[in-house]
């Protein structure tokens, strides 16, 4: 355990004091950023939603510091953090305010391609409408779904709010279909929209994709499912609770989606 003893006056980060900032994580290959033009229009977004004074330059910054670690390290997974500064004690904003980023890199995860099980979280999603579809820093609700997963033994949980509406996995956002149709979840409340997400409705590779408020009652007669994730790619998911599922994927969004993948 390290200990640190540290003069508070001078003022600390946000977030780490109180989560106060917001972040993306991409994958690189061949030494390019994969879906930058998503990972850069989520940070404007979350600046913006969260009244961060990220300058244009910051932003050209970051653009710079990525494509100079994509290139030094070819393939890899970059975390790009931005906080909206350093202040002393409370939660007053600091003036001025002078944000802080940063950039981490790390290995690709093996690529695993293996279908996964899935059961329903005891634990719930606080809904937050100002801070819905935002990639926070506040990410403890997360490290305690980590922990009921472990306990019960499986690969990942299907996660509701507290009103009882499917909002998400673990590991990234949901898409189920149910008679033919395609559906995932709405993320007005609360919840994270994924970058492998918006790929997914933009590419309107699902026919008649459907973003719907749905309980855990109304996927009891689903067929298929599966994880997205910008990173991991898509998961199949092969049995909720005790029910065994198919684990078919439209191979087209399937290729179109692993391409910038790990």
């Amino acid at each position: 355990m390290f200990e640190t003893l540290y003069n508070a006056d001078k003022g600390l980060d946000r977030g780490l004091q109180f989560g106060d900032g917001h972040f993306t994580t991409l994958v690189f290959k061949q030494g390019e950023p994969q879906l930058w033009a998503y990972h850069k229009q989520r940070l404007i977004e979350a600046n913006k939603r969260l009244g961060i004074p990220f300058s244009d330059h910051a932003l050209n910054a970051i653009e710079q510091a990525v494509s100079s670690a994509c290139r030094e390290h070819i393939t890899g997974v970059a975390k790009i953090i931005i906080t909206r500064g350093n202040s002393r004690q409370g939660y007053r904003l600091p003036e001025p305010c002078e944000p802080n980023w940063y950039l981490t890199t790390s290995a690709l995860p093996p690529s695993n391609d293996k279908p996964i099980r899935v059961t329903v979280a005891e634990t719930r999603l606080g809904e937050q409408p100002l801070l819905a579809g935002l990639k926070t820093l506040n990410r403890l609700e997360q490290v305690l779904l980590h922990q009921e997963r472990l306990a019960v033994g499986t690969d990942d949980l299907i996660v509701c709010s507290s009103n009882g509406y499917i909002i998400e996995a673990i590991q990234g956002n949901l898409f189920w279909c149910v008679d033919g149709h395609w559906y995932t979840p709405q993320l007005t409340r609360c919840g994270v929209a994924g970058v492998a997400r918006q790929r997914i409705i933009d590419s309107q590779l699902l026919p008649a994709l459907k973003i719907v408020e749905a309980s855990i009652e109304d996927i009891s007669s689903v067929s298929d499912m599966f994880i997205a994730n910008s990173v991991k790619g898509l998961i199949p998911v092969m049995q909720i609770r005790d029910k065994v599922i198919n684990t078919q994927i439209p191979a087209e969004l399937k290729t179109y989606i692993d391409e910038t993948c790990a």
